[in-house]
């Protein structure tokens, strides 16, 4: 990783040969001076900005908390949005747009009908009268302001991840703690929980996790006997978990494009 200052000196240098290339080719959208002066431009100016979009993408709040270190998950909430600002409500505004759009994906893809898991059938219902809704004719609504409006009015509370989908519902959800509009990512149980529904991608990264761990475990000898047996345990249930839905290592996927 770069020392901070010779980041910071390589973003003045960038921020004037900006300037230069504005002023050779008469363009008028140079980076402007403030209070007469060159802006100093400092890495600890982009940090907001860095949170901001972290904790945009599924699953970044937690992301956030590791990269920032802190030691719990509301810390980075609070850093990247949740004081009387109204970042917070940016953020949250900026992660239901996101999730409309991969909702929106998974309604075009393909594959979209080959979901499995104990939630498919709730999240092929969902997502069918969203689309009827929403109505997306081809393509994805590009409109962002749009798209917030309805994901307000129709939000079918599916939540795309990299291992599952979930289709929340607070009933039978595994993880829901307190009064939480939504899942809490952390305390997911993806081989217990009755909302979960699984799309290609969400199948792909489960047989890639069962690959590692038995790669892991053919190099046995290398670990302590505790952690062997939790990981052939562990193997076991994910192993069980893909056969009980239909998936296997063996099994043709399809995936979007």
């Amino acid at each position: 990783m770069k020392n901070p200052t010779v980041t910071n000196r390589d973003l003045t240098e960038f921020l004037r040969w900006v300037n230069q290339y504005c002023a050779a080719h008469g363009r008028d959208n140079r980076i402007p001076d403030v209070n007469g002066q060159e802006w100093r431009l400092q890495t600890r100016q982009f940090r907001r900005t860095l949170a901001w979009f972290i904790a945009r993408q599924p699953g970044g709040t937690i992301a956030g908390a590791i990269h920032y270190r802190h030691h719990s998950v509301q810390m980075f909430e609070g850093y990247a949005g949740t004081s009387s600002s109204g970042f917070r409500h940016e953020v949250e505004a900026e992660q239901a747009i996101a999730r409309g759009e991969k909702l929106g994906d998974l309604i075009l893809s393909p594959a979209a009908g080959q979901l499995s898991g104990p939630a498919a059938a709730e999240a092929e219902s969902r997502l069918s009268a969203f689309e009827s809704d929403v109505q997306f004719l081809g393509k994805v609504i590009s409109d962002e302001k749009r798209l917030a409006r309805h994901m307000r009015r129709h939000d079918p509370h599916i939540y795309p991840g990299e291992f599952v989908t979930c289709v929340y519902n607070p009933d039978r959800a595994l993880c829901r703690r307190g009064d939480a509009d939504g899942p809490s990512l952390p305390d997911c149980q993806p081989l217990k929980c009755r909302n979960v529904a699984l799309t290609t991608e969400n199948a792909d990264a489960f047989l890639a996790w069962l690959q590692r761990m038995e790669h892991a475990l053919a190099n046995g000898v290398l670990l302590a006997p505790y952690v062997r047996d939790r990981m052939q345990q562990r193997r076991a249930e994910l192993a069980d978990f893909l056969e009980a839905h239909g998936i296997s290592a063996s099994t043709p996927r399809e995936t979007s494009q």
